[in-house]
């Protein structure tokens, strides 16, 4: 054992970290491309479209931040400095995944409206996702929900940076927006996917009670 006057080198564990990003990575990939296929060819999706989506604009350029918590999603896993916080964000996107795999099972959801289809790079990047993702797994919206734990991990990463928090809220909330402006998702399936991704924070607290 070290003695007390040694210095204490504190690691960050980025081989969990690795670890954590890539067996969840494949549990997304595995778990939505299934559900994916199980909705797509379900006879009677539902669907949560209302009155207020119907005002909803489609914006071609929000395919950027959309897209970009494909990459903030694994960086995440990166910008804890003890294992103990690691593994409750992984427990949470574990929880939030498991969960909408589930509903998209249960009760398949599907998008109704005609979906634009964009010129140019955003066009590419638009046929790219669409490609991956049938217009289905609607509800509740998992983009949202994974966004709301990437974006607690975030937060806690930039605590003694102020500027750096401010920006890295607005970007989030870009991203939140472009679940509606992509048309990817309704309304209430960002609502139902925001609340399943806090539901996660609160059932799985950064501090484990005593």
């Amino acid at each position: 054992m070290p003695s007390a006057s040694s210095p204490v080198i504190d690691i960050p564990p980025w081989r969990e970290a690795l670890l954590w990003a890539v067996l969840l990575g494949a549990f997304f990939v595995g778990g939505y491309t299934l559900t994916n296929q199980w909705a797509a060819a379900h006879p009677d999706p539902h669907s949560l479209y209302g009155h207020w989506d119907a005002y909803v604009p489609f914006f071609a350029w929000t395919i950027w931040p959309y897209l970009s918590l494909n990459l903030l999603y694994p960086c995440a896993f990166f910008t804890f400095v003890d294992v103990h916080a690691l593994r409750r964000h992984a427990a949470r996107i574990a929880l939030v995944q498991g969960v909408c795999f589930v509903a998209f099972t249960v009760w398949p959801t599907t998008n109704t409206r005609a979906l634009p289809v964009p010129d140019g790079v955003t066009g590419v990047l638009f046929a790219q996702l669409r490609a991956f993702e049938a217009p289905v797994n609607m509800a509740p919206s998992l983009h949202a929900a994974v966004l709301v734990l990437v974006w607690r991990a975030g937060v806690a990463a930039l605590h003694a940076h102020r500027a750096g928090r401010m920006a890295w809220h607005a970007w989030c909330a870009l991203i939140l927006l472009s679940t509606l402006t992509t048309w990817q998702h309704d309304i209430l399936d960002v609502v139902a996917g925001t609340l399943l991704g806090a539901l996660a924070l609160w059932l799985v607290p950064m501090r484990a009670p005593r």
